[in-house]
């Protein structure tokens, strides 16, 4: 075998290696960006699906403190406050969770617990009992300082119906919360943000022109009748605010109903709240 042929062997199989490290690099260069997206939107959207777990326990929790003290603003932030506090408390020692549920701070020094989450990205509508059902011409009862419907004796009351609903229809509480979820995951937030934000931005009274099945139990057509009584349009750039801006919110919704145990008032009894007591942005009484 001549030296010359076997220099011939040597230069084609560096070539041809050169070549093979050369595409490995190219098809790593083109698959990395796609890679990452996968990776960061599974982190995503975990942290999201938690959000989500989270905001049921929160909006349940909120109807059982709303239904032992009058169905009022104070009384169901109270209780959204208490069930949204795991999402914010990281501390081991209990003299630190108080801190991090009203004051906590995140690593860009924003201000980010319970307490300023559910003041300023949540919005509540108390869709049972309506406001209609609280009026003078109903059955609701005149108190002190008060329209309430009472909750004692529902079995021997009167049956006659406000809206089409009775006495004891009237005392079952149903509440849903709206709540904009901060996205955090670079990269794939701003995709996830314009995503929510574009669903978010239909026309929920045009439902049903672009769907043939009118059955409230479907979510967007349930979404359209409450938005539309309640006279919100569950905006995202309404809810989300300062998050809007950027696209970093992620808009979750969670509903719950219990049987009222104390009568449902149509004033907020705490003074330093009443102004949010179904004023449309913190609440709203359809």
């Amino acid at each position: 075998m001549s030296p010359q042929w076997m220099l011939s062997v040597n230069n084609f199989t560096r070539v041809h290696k050169d070549k093979n490290r050369g595409q490995a690099m190219i098809e790593f260069v083109i698959i990395i960006p796609v890679l990452l997206l996968l990776i960061f939107g599974a982190i995503q959207i975990a942290f999201i699906y938690s959000a989500k777990t989270t905001l049921n326990y929160a909006t349940f929790q909120a109807a059982r403190v709303g239904a032992t003290n009058h169905a009022t603003y104070s009384a169901l932030r109270r209780g959204l406050v208490r069930g949204m506090a795991p999402l914010f408390t990281n501390s081991s020692s209990l003299g630190n969770m108080r801190d991090d549920i009203e004051a906590g701070v995140d690593s860009a020094g924003t201000r980010r617990d319970a307490v300023s989450e559910v003041d300023t990205y949540t919005r509540i509508i108390r869709i049972n009992p309506t406001s209609a059902m609280l009026e003078l011409s109903g059955f609701g009862e005149s108190t002190d300082d008060n329209v309430a419907i009472p909750n004692d004796n529902l079995m021997y009351r009167p049956t006659w119906e406000v809206d089409g609903a009775s006495i004891q229809d009237a005392n079952l509480l149903k509440i849903r919360v709206q709540y904009c979820y901060k996205l955090m995951v670079p990269l794939v937030n701003k995709i996830i943000g314009n995503l929510s934000e574009l669903n978010n931005s239909k026309d929920p009274g045009s439902y049903h022109e672009h769907h043939t099945v009118n059955d409230p139990r479907f979510a967007d057509a349930n979404r359209a009748e409450v938005n539309a009584a309640a006279g919100v349009t569950a905006s995202y750039e309404q809810l989300c605010g300062d998050r809007a801006a950027n696209n970093e919110g992620f808009v979750l919704f969670a509903e719950a109903i219990v049987r009222m145990q104390s009568p449902a008032y149509s004033e907020e009894t705490d003074e330093g709240l009443e102004s949010f007591m179904c004023d449309g942005t913190k609440m709203a009484c359809p």
